[in-house]
């Protein structure tokens, strides 16, 4: 995958006790968990800026409160009408 680098300034004094790498790494995550929330990313897209498998990267959404599966309503009621006619 193509990369790109992107600067952000952060103020020395908030810096002092935090490993750079580390804060860099959180930053990632974070931000894939949000662009997944706002359905900028795909999960995989997510996992992968977040530096996570699918399924870690699923769990730690849902520790979070982030919704991992998304159905619109029109295919929830589908999805009902399918399992009631099954049962």
């Amino acid at each position: 995958m193509a990369t790109e680098t992107i600067e952000v300034k952060i103020p020395k004094e908030l810096l002092i006790g935090i490993e750079k790498e580390k804060l860099v790494g959180e930053i990632k995550f974070f931000m894939a968990m949000r662009l997944y929330e706002m359905k900028v990313l795909s999960l995989g897209k997510a996992a992968e800026l977040a530096g996570k498998d699918k399924e870690e990267f699923m769990r730690v959404l849902s520790e979070h409160g982030i919704d991992v599966i998304r159905y619109s309503k029109e295919e929830l009621e589908e999805e009902i009408k399918f399992l009631k006619e099954i049962k």
